[in-house]
């Protein structure tokens, strides 16, 4: 089981109250705490009680895993769950066409560029790579 450090959550904490646009006086304001004691628990100084973390994870619209885990995957999806939990259907279903989309583009550049990819050979003039 991993060990999860003051140092990691403070730094997660810091890196989505930024995305978040907001600044560590508006944080502490919206959870309770003053303004010294989120800049010591940003910088892994401070730990603090599960409801503090779960302030956070609400004042920031992240999951729990954000802040307490490495930058994986999983954290990401969670996080898209917690954005997208009481939406009405009809934007979910605008999201879900929209992430559909963005995947089908992705793969099809991906592939493009793949099938493409030209390498300068050493002795000179390009040559197709020779995966396809």
């Amino acid at each position: 089981m991993a060990t999860i450090s003051a140092e990691l959550v403070g730094n997660n904490i810091a890196k989505y109250r930024t995305v978040a646009g907001l600044t560590q006086a508006q944080l502490a304001e919206r959870i309770g705490v003053s303004i010294p004691f989120l800049s010591r628990m940003e910088r892994g100084q401070k730990l603090m009680k599960l409801q503090t973390l779960c302030a956070i994870a609400q004042a920031l619209n992240v999951s729990y895993d954000a802040l307490l885990r490495e930058d994986n995957p999983s954290v990401h999806i969670e996080n898209i769950k917690v954005i997208l939990t009481d939406q009405p259907i009809e934007y979910l279903e605008g999201i879900e066409r929209v992430i559909r989309i963005c995947t089908e583009n992705f793969v099809a550049k991906a592939r493009t560029t793949i099938n493409t990819e030209e390498h300068e050979s050493p002795l000179g003039g390009a040559f197709s790579d020779p995966r396809q």
